[in-house]
């Protein structure tokens, strides 16, 4: 375990990614820095090809799939909480920092 002081972050700008490569990255970056591990983190990021986000809560059941599909866009569900989200030409960030 590593202590970063509280000027110590990360800035880390990733590549356009599918929705479950783009969650997967987040979700890693939390535990790391929850453990130490990893300085607080800037996330910039994209979405390649387009998707659709659900928050936590949010029922699958809200989704138009075959929508989705026709678009050729992805669907993912957020750690976070919050209503669907159309990621599509847009710049992503995730801030991820102790309490």
């Amino acid at each position: 375990m590593t202590d970063y002081n509280d000027h110590t972050w990360r800035l880390y700008i990733s590549p356009p990614a599918i929705g479950a490569w783009n969650m997967a990255v987040d979700e890693s970056i939390l535990e790391h820095v929850s453990r130490g591990e990893a300085p607080p983190t800037l996330r910039l990021y994209g979405w390649e090809p387009p998707c659709l986000s659900l928050g936590r809560a949010q029922p699958f059941a809200d989704v138009d799939i075959s929508a989705l599909e026709a678009n050729g866009w992805e669907l993912v569900r957020r750690p976070t909480g919050g209503r669907a989200i159309l990621h599509t030409d847009e710049l992503t960030y995730s801030v991820i920092a102790p309490a």
